[in-house]
């Protein structure tokens, strides 16, 4: 069976709850997803991460497919965006991580002979900013990024994100507010 008409039988018979045509549709959906997953990571682990995440999207939004002839791009949808969620948690760990380490330096050189009462306090508003952080979804951490530690004008913000100007700035203030309610939940 070629991969042309065989994805289209094994589709058909995996929507209405086949179990075995799910397998090879998923199998299928692995061996053409492979090397293009691998030539943008670069990385067989990550592959292979990426891969099992598209294909669990894949099971649990198969019944949404609307046009079953636009499957290919669907998929390759999916999996690009979670090549994109990979890289996009990557950076933000990296910035964090960054800023936190600026932050305690920058502490470090103000204070030489600080109070250890003072440190622990940093450190637990440092913890509670990273929790509230964590608590916002990925765009609302990506505006808050691009603008407060890459310091980014809207304009270059929206040209970032694909949106105006004035969407940006409305974003960044919903997400400030986001993370305002976070750190106060937080502090309750």
């Amino acid at each position: 069976m070629s991969d042309a008409s065989g994805y289209i039988q094994f589709l058909a018979e995996a929507r209405s709850g086949d179990r075995l045509s799910l397998s090879r549709l998923a199998l299928l959906v692995r061996e053409r997803l492979y090397p293009f997953v691998l030539r943008t990571t670069l990385n067989r682990d990550a592959t292979d991460d990426i891969l099992q995440e598209t294909l669990l999207t894949m099971l649990r939004r198969l019944g949404s497919l609307r046009d079953t002839t636009r499957f290919w791009p669907w998929i390759y949808r999916i999996a690009w965006n979670k090549i994109r969620d990979r890289r996009r948690g990557r950076r933000l760990r990296a910035l964090h991580e960054t800023a936190v380490r600026q932050w305690e330096e920058a502490g470090a050189c103000r204070q030489v002979d600080a109070d250890p009462l003072d440190t622990q306090v940093r450190a637990e508003a440092l913890d509670q900013v990273s929790s509230a952080l964590d608590g916002l979804d990925h765009q609302q951490r990506d505006i808050l990024r691009l603008r407060c530690y890459d310091g980014l004008a809207y304009g270059e913000i929206a040209a970032l994100t694909r949106t105006t100007p004035n969407e940006a700035r409305v974003r960044f203030h919903r997400a400030k507010r986001s993370l305002k309610a976070c750190l106060a939940a937080c502090g309750t």
